[in-house]
């Protein structure tokens, strides 16, 4: 499977990796494993001993989390995937005792993995979501949904958000976006924005309810900035017709997509707003989000992979509508990335 190797993915929330726990995580097939020193220093390494390829991750961290020992025969390795303790023999430790370290950043409550040359590794290519984590926590609902589909058809999911109206009509669809025509933007080689703008519909439920007055006419606001391969910050909002934003309701969400296999995918979902902020009304509106993630966004993302099975995405000749626009046009800059990368498309 082709993927594109120089850049960065998402690996999980920082608050996955604790100091001393060590999480075992698959991303583009290859198995890893991430741990945390003691003094809070990332670390990832290929999940495979070098002698009889039993799983790290099911081993034990030693010298403060600067090292971890296989579970099998005790060889020890530290953050740069050197064999740094052999307890057989003379101790003496064979050359080829390593395994592979990649580079891994934490930054804005994610952890980002590095999947190409390491000498190649830049931080400027890691995306500034800083804004997304000064919400109150009270107003914010994060999680992972594994999904058994390809990390694009996710893309495609964000990109072309015309499917609310259907998939989630009721609660996030009022039938405003499939009226209007997206407005795509190109922002870089690796990143676009599309937004819908609508006015004179009534919000959807979700939104119309936090509304100083329900079932009027309103302005809506549907972006969504993608950068490459697989990430999307989403921000949707309603105000009553005429009204500045300010004066309505806004979210602020993240979808982070990261390849576990060719057909599963690491979906890690992180939802802001700035209306209804308690404890309450987080736990009233936690369900309701989540609901929309599990039982309608993948089941029918799933639902697609089964039809589409091994078949490459454009074989099919997919017919094209005018919401496609953006998904369309990320497909295509992703693989032009990957040309350019040398790894095909």
């Amino acid at each position: 499977m082709n993927w594109l190797r120089n850049t960065w993915y998402v690996a999980g929330f920082a608050e996955e990796l604790p100091t001393g726990r060590m999480v075992a995580r698959t991303l583009l097939g290859e198995p890893l494993v991430f741990f945390r020193n003691d003094k809070g220093e990332l670390t990832a390494l290929a999940d495979r001993c070098p002698h009889r390829f039993a799983p790290l991750s099911g081993g034990t961290l030693c010298d403060g989390g600067a090292s971890v020992q296989c579970p099998y025969h005790g060889l020890r390795f530290d953050a740069q995937g050197r064999c740094v303790h052999n307890p057989h023999g003379d101790g003496s430790i064979p050359k080829a005792a390593a395994v592979k370290a990649h580079p891994v950043r934490e930054r804005d409550g994610l952890v980002w993995w590095w999947a190409g040359d390491p000498a190649a590794a830049d931080e400027g290519l890691i995306p500034d979501y800083s804004h997304v984590t000064v919400a109150p926590e009270d107003a914010t609902i994060r999680g992972l949904m594994p999904t058994g589909c390809h990390y694009q058809l996710l893309v495609d999911n964000i990109l072309d958000l015309t499917h609310a109206d259907f998939l989630h009509a009721g609660t996030l669809g009022s039938g405003a976006l499939t009226r209007v025509k997206p407005e795509v933007t190109d922002l870089s080689e690796r990143s676009l924005k599309v937004r819908w703008l609508s006015s004179g519909d009534a919000a959807p439920m979700a939104f119309d309810m936090h509304l100083k007055k329900q079932g009027q006419p309103t302005d809506q606001w549907t972006e969504v900035t993608w950068t490459a391969p697989g990430y999307m910050l989403l921000q949707v909002g309603a105000t009553l017709q005429g009204e500045s934003r300010e004066s309505g309701v806004d979210t602020l969400n993240l979808h982070l997509a990261t390849p576990e296999t060719a057909s599963t995918t690491h979906y890690w979902y992180w939802s802001t707003r700035n209306f209804a902020i308690s404890p309450e009304a987080n736990a009233h509106i936690r369900p309701m989000v989540e609901f929309a993630f599990s039982q309608q966004d993948k089941p029918m993302l799933e639902a697609q992979q089964r039809r589409i099975g091994d078949a490459e995405f454009w074989s099919l000749k997919p017919v094209l509508l005018a919401g496609d626009a953006a998904a369309v046009r990320a497909r295509r800059k992703l693989a032009a990335l990957m040309e350019a990368e040398g790894g095909g498309a």
